[in-house]
């Protein structure tokens, strides 16, 4: 599977920081929106490439969800600004940014593109898509766990439960559109 290596810049830290460095409402948010935009922008550009009708059809309506994502999230964290909300010395949260928010979730869509016209670069954008949304569900599962806000926990309960459908949606996606040209 292609994982795109960039840093990310905010997301990379010194060793000395990552032991110390709290969690903050403002780094949380600036992930989860990172990872919505970035997903809404892989499946975007993916849509306007593909010609086979279901699947462009299936990646616009997942850059829509994507952004519906983005939109509830940044709301619901906007409100609770300055707010402890239970996650800040999480280290299981912590050690899981520090691994898989090193580099891009979703890849520059134009690294994939470019392989779109076989069925290899089919196959490799849906492997991303699931691995992408296999690590947006844990996100927000781990999120969870670690807060202390019913309003929060409700809204991530949705977003984790969202992000699994949208796994079960791409791995459907991928073996019927694998099986239709093996």
């Amino acid at each position: 599977m292609f994982i795109d290596k960039r840093p990310l810049g905010i997301f990379c830290r010194s060793e000395s920081q990552k032991v110390t460095m709290d969690l903050n409402n403002e780094e949380l948010l600036e992930i989860s929106l990172k990872l919505e935009r970035d997903g809404k922008r892989f499946y975007t550009e993916l849509a306007k490439t593909v010609q086979d009708r279901v699947l462009k059809d299936f990646f616009k309506l997942m850059a829509r969800e994507e952004a519906q994502h983005e939109k509830q999230f940044k709301n619901l964290l906007d409100s609770k600004k300055g707010k402890k909300l239970g996650w800040e010395n999480n280290s299981s949260l912590r050690k899981f940014i520090d691994r898989e928010f090193q580099t891009d979730i979703f890849p520059s869509p134009k690294k994939t593109l470019k392989e779109l016209p076989s069925l290899g670069g089919i196959r490799k954008a849906l492997d991303i898509a699931v691995e992408s949304e296999r690590i947006a569900g844990e996100f927000f599962q781990l999120l969870h766990a670690s807060c202390n806000d019913i309003e929060i926990k409700t809204l991530l309960t949705i977003l984790e439960k969202l992000e699994a459908e949208h796994l079960e949606k791409v791995l459907s996606l991928r073996k019927r559109f694998l099986n239709d040209n093996n």
